[in-house]
Parts: structure tokens; C-alpha cells; sequence
């Protein structure tokens, strides 16, 4: 958590600085820390401990001090001298209500806790008569800066002088903030003694008891004197003893009436924030109670009444106007007042020059910015006098109204006496023409819904008309639709094999039957070249030539060709086998979409667009299957798999680098369901909606028609199924195809 600083803080730096450096240093700081000054002077509240960092450093601007530390011993100096009531913070009451300087100290916790926290920990590791003996540790990921140490250290410092002693010596062997793991301070004090009150009275009965008791035995006074001897002493002491408690008391009533003090300027700074308080319940309320009321309307001149009436009475302001702008004539006009002999001066249709130089509200109106001027006779603001004049103003505030961006009119309250109003009234009257603003749109707003609507219902009826007459024309162009739908079917189709079927099916053929039925010969072939060899190597030959054939034999590496042959034969048949399939398949999806019904395999149908799909897959992606007993489904093969290599290969695409592709298909009683999902990135939210939408593509221009899932779509609905799309929580989508079993359970296309 972020390290937070007490504003005790801020409540002595405000004074110190305005001391050192004058008011603007003041408002310096509120404007850096981002608050108010009532929010920086209350010690109840905090501030980032990032945050009192920078205002340590515009202090040091402000006062020009770029040494940190003697900054800090200033300011620390100042804050320990207990301002009066109005800076003094709760923390000074109470360290000047401690009996003495030890107990102060070993209350550390308790006082430097209230200053800051979640930056460092104290430890106190010891306090005596005489020493402490104090660890500052900063927590986790915080510092403990120059400064901070600083001010604490001279405040520790500093807490003997409140008892009129001496200030205490501090030894630092470490400290965090110059590198050291934690400040470590021996603290050394001393305490309050019994002084000449108790000491003189005490003194003085000692020796009286002395010469008493001299005298007793050389004077010959007997026992009388040496009996009365120690009255004096004890007398004495008793006395000193008084003197002492007497003293106490007077400071004790002193911190009575400082802490008495202080109850009554909180007091009375509770009973002033509670005034505040409830003047903002009022205007809140008025505000609720105006929201209420501009909503029920929707006429502009009932919104205008209410409004001013409600300043009037529930805000008790004297007068309320509403001035609206006509811009064509450049002029206020006066449209609405409200108040005190509100009909006794003339107001509505009176017009003030739409001029900021001589008007306060035209300026709120040019500018859109509230204008506040507390004495009309002492304003560097300019006022209209003939109005102001008339109506016996001396204050006012006028804030401009404004419906999207465009002001047409301003609202102002009045007072016949001067410093009437401060920046709460500029703040209410704002929120009291957003109000008004809002609801004079709204009506505006219905009014133009009304025309639109009275327009709309005429353009229905010629439109509904026109409709009629070409409804013909539209059932003509349905019927071109459909041919035209098919023929992008095949188009669609043909383009998702592109040259494979042009090129490789037609290209391979003659190849792949040229390989297919020479394999059996070269494999008869080598049978006769190795039977030939055996002989060669049982022949009888002299031992020269035999040495020098089985030397030549081990150069041409015979035996290993010899070995690793057949295999090679049969990878060339395997490869044959395998190419002759691909052919087969590519011509069974080049079929046209007039194939029959027929039982089908659909597990080896995604076998085979999985064969064509080859190409995309290679050894980036992995197929995961998880075929499951379907049985025969009852389909147009050829179009089921179109389907099957749409899905596939938008899955392939998707995948940019390595991935999986997974396959599952079921039987859920008279439906086969197939689901194929990628751990591509996964569609965007916006678009699982339009996926099956034709032309609809994410793909980059020129990469994609946006039919081809279209096409499934309508494939799978024909054949009386369900194709769904959705992103996976995992990562990438997966398509989820349901088909019925049998082709009674499905709408088959025309025609088949």
C-alpha cells in the first residue's frame, strides 16, 4: 500500500511557509497537493507520502533552500513551538499534556503513528530515566527521506522544552535515508527537578533543625530542644512539598485551559461545518425537488416558473431573472423574474446589449463562464445600469445556459445589499442551470421527435405506396438471388482449392498411374539383380578377383542398398497410394451441389478435407481426433464437405505459428455432432454475431470472400442442421456442426 502522511503535516507547513514566503506560498501548496486548504488544515485527513515529497521540494524552491535538511530543521523548529488554537493540531495538546519527558518518549508509537503510515516502523528498544534508545525501519518498497528524518528527530529533540528543560542530545549511528537499513537514535534527556520550591523551604527547616539540636546539647537546652529540632526540618520540607504541588497544579490548570481552548474553537468549528452542511442539504434538496420538477414538463415556459420560483422560496434569494438570447439582434432580452415586487418593476421584454464590455450576464453569456460581483459600485465587472438601477441591485451572480455547447440564455439571482454571495452560490446556481439546460433539451428534444415523427408517418404512406408497386420487381430479383447464390456456392468452392484441382489433379494423374504400375516391375526388377549378385558371389573366382570384387562391393556400399531398397519401394508405393487419394479427393469435392443423398462417413470425410488441407497444416499444427461411433449419416457428401473444409481451414488460418486443431464428433441420439476448435487468438466480440453473415470477413482485403462460412451456414440449414460459433474460454473458437442422422429428419434441398 502506498505510504500516506497525516495533514498535521500540512496544517504547520501552510502557516510556516505563509510566515516565510507570503500568501502566495500558500496557495502554492494547495495548488500541488491537489486539495483545499480546509482539507490540508485537518488533522483528521491524509496525503500521499509521494505527495508531501513534492511539497517539501516547492517549499525549498519557494524559500529558496536547496539544502533538505536545514529546510526541515526550520520547519521542524516552527512546528514545535505550538501555534495558537487555530494551528495547533490535536497531537500538540496532548504532548504538552504529558507529565515528563520520559513518559513522552515512550509513547513514541503513539505519536509518530498518528503522523504517518504504511511508510516506516518504530521500534523502541529502550527508554530509562535518562535514554531512549530509537529504530526507524521503513517498510516494504518505501523510503525514509531527508526531511522526514528531520522533522521527527528535532521534534524528539524538542519534547523536553515543554517542561522548561533543555533540549535533548540525539546521537544518530545510522540513518536510512543517507544509505544506512534503518535510523537508529540514542536519545538522551533530562529530567524536571524538584527546584527552589521544593529545595529553599526544605533547606532552610534543615538548618534551623541543626542549630536547634546544637543548641539542645551545648547550651544545655536538655530535651525540649532536641525533641523540637526535627519541626523545623520536617516543617520545611512540607512547605517545599506544597510550593512543589502548587506549581504543578498552576501547569496542570495551564494544559486545562489550553485543552479547554480547544474544545471550544473545534466546537465552534463543528457548529460552522454544520452550518455548511446544512446549507448543502438545502441546495441539494433544492436541486432533487427542481430535477423532479423540470422532468415532469415538457414546456419550456413551466420549467423557466418552477425554476425561478424555487430560488425564491426554498433558496430564499430575493429576486431570480432569466434572460434568452437573440442572437439575430445581438441583445438579452428579459423573459422571466421571480421575487420580491416582482411585478412592480417592469422586467420581461427589456433588452441589455449582447455586449461583454457592458453587461455582466452578456459576459457570462460570451464567455460561458459564471460571473459573481458582491458590490455593484466597487467592481472592475461591467454592470448594466439602468437595470441594476432599477431593481435596486448590489449584488448578483448570473451563470449562462447552455444546451449542447450552444448558450441561449443566462441566469442570475440578486440581493439589494452587498456581500450577499461567495463561490457556494456561483456553485448552486451552476448546477441549478445544468438542471434547467438538461430539461429544456429534453423538451426541445421531444418536440423535434414529434416533428420527425408527424414527418415520418407522411413519408410512410407515399413510401408504402411505391413499396406496392414494386413488390413485383422484388420477387423478380429474389428468384435472380437464389441463381446467383448457387453460382456463388460453386464459385465459393472452386476457390477453396484454387489450382489444386485445376492443376494437381489433372498434372499427377498420368504421373501417379506411370509410378503405380512400374513399381511392380522395379521390384521385380531388383529381385532379379539381387538373385543375380547372389550368383556373382557364389561363383568360383580366383582369389585375386575375389578380393578385389568384394573390395569394390564395400565402396558402393552394395549391402546397404541392398537393405534399405525394398523399404524405398515401398515408400514409392505408399506415396503413389497417398497421391492417388488426394486426386480422388479433390475430384469427389469438385463434384457439383447436384450430388444425391447417400450414407456417409463423416469421420472419413474430415479425413479427406484434412488430406486436401495438408498444405495449411504441415508440421505447424497439430490434429488432435476424437472421432466417435457416428455410424452412416444421410448427406450430400459434396457438400458436406465444402462445410467440413471451410471450418478447417479458417481453424488453419487462425493459427499463426504453432497450434493445435481439435476434432471431436459424437452421436447425441438422431443427431451427429461435430466440433472443431483452434487455439488461435479467437474471434473479436463484435463479430461472432456476423460470422455467418455473407460477406462478412475479418480477413485482411483480398484475403477472403466472406462467403465461405456464409455458404456453410446455409449448407448445414438445408440439411435441417445447426452451426454455432463461439470464442473459448481458454483461448481460440471452436464451430459445434448438428446433424440429423437420417435425411428424414432434415429438409432436403430441392431438387435432390
Amino acid at each position: 500500500m502506498p505510504g500516506e502522511i497525516n495533514c498535521i503535516f500540512t496544517k504547520g507547513l501552510i502557516p510556516f511557509v505563509e510566515k516565510e514566503v507570503g500568501p502566495e506560498g500558500a496557495t502554492a501548496i494547495c495548488r500541488a497537493a491537489g486539495r483545499s486548504r480546509d482539507y490540508l488544515m485537518a488533522d483528521h485527513n491524509w496525503i500521499p507520502a509521494a505527495v508531501a515529497d513534492q511539497l517539501v521540494t516547492l517549499c525549498q524552491q519557494l524559500m529558496r533552500e536547496p539544502d533538505q535538511e536545514r529546510w526541515a530543521r526550520r520547519y521542524g523548529e516552527s512546528f514545535m513551538d505550538w501555534k495558537p488554537r487555530e494551528e495547533r493540531s490535536y497531537l500538540g495538546t496532548y504532548s504538552m499534556g504529558i507529565g515528563n519527558p520520559r513518559a513522552a518518549y515512550e509513547r513514541g508509537t503513539t505519536i509518530y503513528g498518528s503522523q504517518s503510515r504504511g511508510v516506516h516502523r518504530l521500534d523502541i528498544l529502550e527508554v530509562g530515566r535518562h535514554r531512549a534508545l530509537y529504530r526507524w525501519t521503513p517498510l516494504a518498497g518505501q523510503t525514509i527521506t531527508v526531511w522526514s528524518c528531520t522533522w521527527v528527530k528535532v521534534q524528539c529533540e524538542r519534547f523536553p522544552t515543554n517542561w522548561g528543560l533543555p533540549r535533548a542530545e540525539i546521537v544518530e549511528s545510522t540513518c536510512a535515508a543517507r544509505g544506512g537499513d534503518a535510523c537508529r537514535w540514542d536519545i538522551r534527556w533530562q529530567n524536571p527537578s524538584r527546584g527552589a520550591r521544593f529545595w529553599a523551604p526544605s533547606l532552610a527547616g534543615g538548618v534551623v533543625s541543626a542549630l536547634l539540636g546544637v543548641a539542645g546539647v551545648t547550651a544545655g537546652g536538655g530535651w525540649p530542644l532536641l525533641a523540637a529540632a526535627p519541626l523545623p526540618m520536617i516543617a520545611g520540607v512540607a512547605l517545599g512539598h506544597s510550593r512543589r504541588e502548587s506549581h504543578q497544579r498552576r501547569h496542570t490548570q495551564q494544559l486545562l485551559d489550553l485543552q479547554s481552548e480547544e474544545i471550544i474553537y473545534s466546537n465552534r468549528e463543528l457548529e460552522k461545518k454544520f452550518a455548511e452542511l446544512e446549507t448543502r442539504i438545502e441546495q441539494l434538496s433544492l436541486l432533487t425537488d427542481l430535477s423532479a420538477a423540470v422532468s415532469g414538463t415538457l414546456d419550456p415556459e413551466k420549467i423557466y416558473d418552477q425554476t425561478l420560483s424555487r430560488l425564491v422560496h426554498l433558496m430564499r434569494y430575493e429576486k431570480a431573472y432569466l434572460f434568452v438570447v437573440d442572437r439575430e439582434r445581438q441583445v438579452l432580452y428579459g423573459h422571466r423574474m421571480a421575487g420580491l415586487d416582482a411585478g412592480a418593476v417592469p422586467f420581461e421584454g427589456i433588452e441589455v446589449p449582447l455586449d461583454p464590455q457592458r453587461s455582466a450576464s452578456a459576459r457570462a453569456v460570451i464567455t460561458g463562464q459564471p460571473v459573481l460581483v458582491n458590490d455593484v459600485e466597487h467592481t472592475d465587472e461591467p454592470v448594466h445600469l439602468p437595470l441594476i438601477q432599477a431593481h435596486q441591485v448590489r449584488s448578483f451572480v448570473a451563470v449562462p445556459l447552455r444546451v449542447r455547447e450552444q448558450v441561449f440564455g443566462a441566469l442570475s439571482v440578486t440581493a439589494s445589499d452587498v456581500g450577499r454571495f461567495d463561490q457556494g452560490d456561483v456553485e448552486l446556481l451552476t448546477a441549478v442551470a445544468s438542471h434547467v439546460a438538461l430539461a429544456i433539451d429534453k423538451a426541445e428534444s421531444f418536440q423535434t421527435i414529434e416533428d420527425l415523427s408527424r414527418s415520418l408517418e407522411d413519408k410512410v404512406r407515399v413510401r408504402t405506396e411505391q413499396l406496392r408497386s414494386t413488390n413485383e420487381e422484388l420477387r423478380t430479383a429474389y428468384r435472380d438471388l437464389q441463381a446467383t447464390q448457387q453460382q456463388l456456392i460453386q464459385r465459393e468452392k472452386m476457390a477453396s482449392v484454387g489450382q489444386l484441382v485445376a492443376g494437381v489433379a489433372h498434372e499427377l494423374n498420368n504421373p501417379i498411374g506411370f509410378i503405380s504400375s512400374n513399381v511392380t516391375t522395379l521390384e521385380d526388377f531388383v529381385r532379379r539383380l539381387r538373385a543375380m549378385l547372389e550368383a556373382y558371389q557364389d561363383a568360383t573366382l580366383p582369389e585375386a578377383d575375389r578380393t578385389r570384387v568384394a573390395e569394390r562391393r564395400r565402396e558402393l556400399k552394395i549391402d546397404y542398398a541392398l537393405k534399405y531398397l525394398d523399404a524405398m519401394i515401398d515408400g514409392i508405393r505408399d506415396g503413389a497410394e497417398r497421391t492417388r487419394k488426394i486426386v480422388r479427393d479433390l475430384r469427389v469435392f469438385a463434384r457439383t451441389p447436384d450430388d444425391v443423398w447417400q450414407p456417409v462417413d463423416l469421420n472419413e470425410e474430415l479425413e479427406s478435407s484434412l488430406t486436401l488441407l495438408n498444405h495449411l497444416l504441415k508440421d505447424r499444427i497439430t490434429v488432435r481426433r476424437e472421432y466417435g461411433a457416428l455410424g452412416a449419416v444421410e448427406c450430400v457428401r459434396s457438400q458436406i464437405d465444402q462445410v467440413f473444409l471451410n471450418v478447417l481451414a479458417n481453424a488453419a488460418q487462425a493459427i499463426h505459428g504453432p497450434g493445435t486443431i481439435t476434432i471431436e464428433t459424437r452421436r447425441e441420439g438422431s443427431r451427429a455432432i461435430i466440433r472443431i476448435a483452434d487455439t488461435g487468438p479467437g474471434m473479436p466480440a463484435d463479430a461472432i454475431g456476423r460470422i455467418f453473415d455473407p460477406f462478412f470477413t475479418t480477413k485482411p482485403v483480398g484475403e477472403g470472400t466472406g462467403l465461405g462460412l456464409s455458404i456453410s451456414y446455409e449448407i448445414v440449414t438445408k440439411h435441417g442442421g445447426e452451426i454455432r460459433a463461439e470464442n473459448r474460454p481458454e483461448g481460440g473458437a471452436v464451430f459445434t456442426l448438428e446433424l440429423p442422422v437420417a435425411r428424414a429428419a432434415a429438409d432436403a434441398p430441392a431438387g435432390a
